[in-house]
């Protein structure tokens, strides 16, 4: 671990010298993180590294770093699909390590995608509106309007 971390440290301060050297905006931390896990994912395919652990830990704050990341770029109103979508990517990253699937995962993550896909084609149905209004809200934000503007008013995205 003390490797890991070694690494995401130098990474980071790379990543800050670039950023600043190229006058660009990318995730020190994200570059970090990023590639160390892709090093650790390699090294972990070829038999030189045997902590699925901290692999997965790694690779998991990449998955939430792209949900939250996508997530402040995409209109509110496609806040239904986050669910679906961070399952979908913590199945990616998970076939990264284990090079499988499971197949009921897959299935309860393709049902996932289908209700969303239901509740955003009827989000201004006055029967559907409340699981719709939960479903954008659901990290407790609060929103106003959703259905009209698709963004939040006076929000941060």
């Amino acid at each position: 671990m003390f490797y890991a971390f070694l690494a995401i440290t130098s990474l980071f301060v790379i990543a800050l010298l670039i950023n600043r050297a190229v006058k660009t905006s990318i995730c020190a931390i994200c570059v970090g993180v990023a590639l160390t896990w892709i090093g650790l994912l390699t090294l972990h395919k070829t038999g030189r590294f045997h902590d699925p652990v901290l692999l997965g830990l790694l690779m998991g704050q990449s998955a939430t770093g792209i949900f939250y990341w996508v997530r402040r770029r995409v209109p509110a109103v496609l806040n239904i699909f986050a669910l679906p979508f961070l399952l979908t990517l913590t199945a990616i990253f998970y076939w990264l390590i284990k090079n499988g699937l499971v197949l009921p995962a897959l299935g309860l993550t393709a049902l996932t995608w289908l209700a969303a896909w239901f509740i955003f084609v009827y989000r201004n149905d006055p029967a559907k509106k409340s699981v719709a209004d939960a479903a954008m809200d659901c990290c407790g934000e609060g929103h106003e309007n959703l259905h009209d503007h698709g963004q939040k008013k006076g929000g941060h995205r």
